[in-house]
């Protein structure tokens, strides 16, 4: 009904008019639900925060339950591709809005961890400086495999962050875009961090160089990162679909090749030629994978892997994906056994001995992590054989 204002006077101020604006409150509320987001199905008891914030919040397709598809996003692509489509993955599910990340991390929370990350890096770069601890480091190891090969894995970091720039656009969901970025980012911060290592490096010691030029020709021509480059470029550039991309990125290439440079080399080995730099920055890089491991698990195993209707056809799929993609990472780490031959001898820790029990660490770990949650039949002896042939 319409209400008439005949008098200059408000409602507050007129019982006449008091009386108009009772009498057109309705007995009933106009919304019974007071609850807001009722719409979002909570992981836990309660919505949380995280829950609150990036659930629903962003565009996505109008054709799966929860889609948006509004704001300002393009339409078509150039050929007529829409938006989005469901020909981007060949995997299927009853919620593409089911994922959360279990670190319930979201913008905010994100941007807080990386500035404490940066400030508690600079106070120990500061001590490292003032010490005088670079004199301790082993001039080769400082000189060959900091300057040459952590800096060319650099590359393998940026390569594995470039591959995020399709999937983050190509997903179906507005959770998964929010934590596919974040382990892109992290990615990328994993490559600056080995940068800003060498720069740092460059200001202690006089001659020794901050240009990429020599890890970047290390890279992209030399034998020892030659499998690791020509698997990351296939993820980056030759897969098309944004799951396959995730998975053979982080579940298989990452959790092999990146968890045996990273953890069984790079940080097992610095301690031998007196680095207590590098081990500094490869941590934080293991703390990302963690954090990745928890985002990947809860999207392959618990998302798809367990989807009431097509969980069984996802795991058939990742099998088959693992199937691709586990050689090549194999043969990879393959290559890389070259770098045995760059550094000396130390006898139970570089002896074929030692890299064999490392190998068993990250194949065992990788067997329990990801291949026995999809049923995936792998023997690992065979594979650390194949792996260990590639000593000079």
């Amino acid at each position: 009904m319409g209400i008439q204002i005949e008098t200059g006077q408000r409602g507050l101020t007129d019982p006449v008019m008091q009386k108009v604006i009772a009498d057109a409150v309705p007995d009933q509320p106009l919304e019974s639900n007071r609850k807001m987001n009722y719409f979002v199905k909570p992981r836990g008891r309660r919505l949380s925060e995280y829950e609150i914030l990036c659930c629903y919040t962003q565009p996505t397709p109008d054709w799966i339950p929860g889609g948006l598809d509004w704001g300002d996003w393009t339409q078509k692509f150039h050929g007529g591709r829409p938006s989005w489509g469901n020909e981007t993955t060949e995997m299927h599910s009853t919620d593409w809005h089911k994922h959360r990340d279990p670190a319930k991390r979201w913008h905010a929370i994100y941007v807080k961890d990386k500035a404490e990350e940066w400030r508690y890096t600079q106070r120990f770069l500061k001590q490292f400086s003032a010490d005088g601890q670079i004199r301790t480091m082993d001039p080769v190891w400082r000189d060959e495999v900091l300057n040459d090969y952590l800096g060319a894995y650099c590359f393998n970091e940026y390569g594995l962050f470039n591959s995020h720039s399709s999937a983050s656009r190509d997903c179906l969901g507005d959770t998964l875009r929010m934590s596919i970025s974040m382990i892109g980012f992290d990615k990328v911060d994993n490559a600056q961090m080995i940068q800003l290592e060498r720069t740092f490096i460059a200001k202690l010691v006089p001659g020794f160089p901050e240009s990429t030029d020599e890890p970047k020709k290390e890279w992209t021509q030399g034998a020892i990162y030659k499998g690791a480059r020509e698997t990351v470029e296939d993820i980056w550039q030759a897969t098309y679909d944004w799951n396959e991309i995730l998975w053979a990125g982080h579940q298989v290439h990452d959790a092999i090749f990146g968890q045996f440079v990273r953890r069984e080399f790079f940080l097992r080995l610095s301690s031998y030629y007196g680095d207590n730099l590098t081990p500094f920055f490869i941590n934080q890089m293991q703390l990302y994978h963690s954090q990745t491991k928890g985002i990947t698990g809860d999207m392959f195993f618990h998302c798809l892997g367990d989807d009431a209707e097509f969980g069984d056809y996802n795991r058939r799929l990742m099998r088959a994906w693992t199937d691709k993609w586990l050689p090549r990472t194999v043969n990879a780490l393959k290559d890389f056994m070259g770098i045995f031959a760059k550094i000396s001898k130390i006898y139970h820790v570089t002896t074929p001995d030692a890299i064999e029990t490392a190998l068993n660490r990250v194949f065992d770990d990788w067997k329990e992590d990801y291949a026995d949650k999809i049923s995936y039949k792998v023997d690992t002896a065979a594979l650390v054989k194949t792996v260990m042939s590639g000593l000079k």
